[in-house]
């Protein structure tokens, strides 16, 4: 975060969040009762919302690794664009199972999904992040 935004003094991640729009900083969280003006998006998750609040509860470190993550863009689809994918099997699609997104490790969480698949997916999560790289 502070090599984004030096005038915060934080170590968090910001993670790539999709293709658009990716000069925006974009963020979800689970503390709605220290970020006021958030939307809540599932249970137990929010979108955004004031975020002069989320710096001073970062100058403050009152917000913990696991109450927020910041993306840089998102991901988003045309009218009918997704259903097309989902019909070309384009995406795994598979029922979520986590209420707390915010405790998941991001270092292995795709690995492991893909390895319970078994099969041509234990090829994918195998894969190096760079194939030109093997």
């Amino acid at each position: 975060m502070g090599d984004l935004l030096p005038e915060i003094e934080s170590d968090l991640t910001i993670y790539k969040g999709g293709p658009v729009s990716e000069e925006n900083l974009y963020f979800v969280h689970r503390v709605p009762h220290l970020i006021p003006d958030s939307i809540k998006i599932s249970e137990g998750m929010f979108w955004g919302g004031d975020f002069d609040a989320v710096q001073d509860l970062l100058a403050n470190n009152s917000l913990k690794e696991d109450d927020i993550r910041f993306f840089l863009g998102y991901s988003g689809w045309s009218k009918d664009q997704l259903q097309d994918e989902l019909e070309t099997t384009s995406w795994i699609v598979i029922e979520n199972q986590y209420q707390n997104i915010f405790g998941i490790s991001d270092q292995s969480f795709w690995k492991d999904q893909l390895m319970k698949f078994g099969g041509e997916y234990k090829l994918w999560a195998n894969a190096p992040e760079n194939p030109s790289l093997n």
